[in-house]
C-alpha cells in the first residue's frame, strides 16, 4: 500500500494499462505461438471403425485448400470445421476446440448402425440407431443383423422408414437388438415384398419361417420354446425349417 501511495495517479494508470495490454496480448496471441497441431480423437468404443484419423485429416486438408489465404486451420473458424465434419457419412457428431497452445482438438463420435440392408436390386446400406439410412462404407463393415430380399429394397426407398410400415418394422428391429437372447442369435432376416420374414440364426442349420413381422413377441416366444424344449430332446441337426407363424403351434420339418 505504501508503494502505491508514492505513485502518482498518472503512473498508476500507466501501470494498469500496461498490465491489461500484456494480458490481452497473451490471451489473444498465445494460440499463434509454436507449431499448430491437430489432435484427432475418434471414438471407436462401439467397435465401429467407419471413420479414421486419415479421413478427418483429408477433410481438414480440403478446408485448407478452399481457404488459401490462411496458413492456419484455426483461422478458418471452429464452427466451420465442425459443420464440415458433421456433413460426412458415419460422423454422428464432431466437437472442435482449441487449447492454450494453439492446438486444434477434434473429437469424433461415429454413427452406430443397427442393421445392414442388402436388397435384390443390388443396392445396400445401413439403418442407424436414429432410424436413418446410411450408405455402405469402403472402410469397414459393421457386424450387425443383415436384412435381405425385396423388403430390404422397400426399406431403402426415400421416406419409407417414417411410414407406418417402416416405423412398425423398426420397432420390431429394436425388440430383436435389445433382447439379451435374440440380439446375438439373429444373424439375418430375409424379407419378401409383403414383409413376410424368414429368420436365420447364428447357431444351427435351421431357419425360422416367421410370417409377417407383426405379432412378433408371441412368435419369438415360440422360437424360444423351440430352443428350450425341442432342441434338448431332438438335437441341433434334426430340423431344417421351423414354422412359428401359425397361431398356437410350432411346425418343425
Amino acid at each position: 500500500m505504501k508503494f502505491f501511495k508514492k505513485l502518482s495517479t498518472v503512473n498508476i494508470i500507466m501501470i494498469v494499462s500496461l498490465l491489461l495490454i500484456t494480458a490481452g496480448y497473451v490471451f489473444y496471441r498465445l494460440p499463434m505461438f509454436g507449431d499448430e497441431q491437430i489432435i484427432i480423437n475418434v471414438d471407436d468404443k462401439s467397435g465401429n471403425y467407419f471413420v479414421s484419423e486419415e479421413d478427418v485429416q483429408e477433410i481438414i486438408d480440403s478446408l485448407k485448400f478452399k481457404n488459401p489465404n490462411t496458413s492456419r486451420i484455426a483461422n478458418i473458424g471452429l464452427k466451420v470445421i465442425e459443420s464440415a465434419l458433421k456433413q460426412q457419412d458415419f460422423i454422428l457428431d464432431a466437437q472442435v476446440s482449441r487449447d492454450l497452445k494453439g492446438n486444434i482438438i477434434i473429437d469424433i463420435k461415429q454413427e452406430q448402425p443397427i442393421a445392414r440392408l442388402m436388397g435384390n436390386s443390388g443396392k445396400g446400406g445401413y439403418i442407424n440407431k436414429d432410424k436413418d439410412l446410411l450408405d455402405l462404407s469402403d472402410n469397414f463393415s459393421a457386424r450387425v443383423m443383415v436384412i435381405t430380399g425385396a423388403g430390404a429394397d422397400s426399406l431403402m426407398r426415400p421416406g419409407f422408414l417414417v411410414s407406418d410400415t417402416g416405423r412398425a418394422f423398426t420397432e420390431f428391429l429394436d425388440y430383436v437388438r435389445e433382447d439379451e437372447f435374440w440380439a446375438p442369435q439373429v444373424a439375418m432376416l430375409e424379407l419378401d415384398k409383403d414383409f413376410e420374414v424368414e429368420i436365420y440364426p447364428q447357431i444351427g442349420q435351421h431357419k425360422f419361417e416367421f410370417g409377417h413381422f407383426s405379432n412378433y413377441q408371441n412368435k419369438f416366444k415360440k422360437m424360444r420354446l423351440f430352443y428350450d424344449e425341442i432342441i434338448p430332446k431332438k438335437g441341433w441337426g434334426e430340423y431344417r425349417l421351423v414354422k412359428v407363424q401359425y397361431k398356437g403351434q410350432i411346425v418343425c420339418r
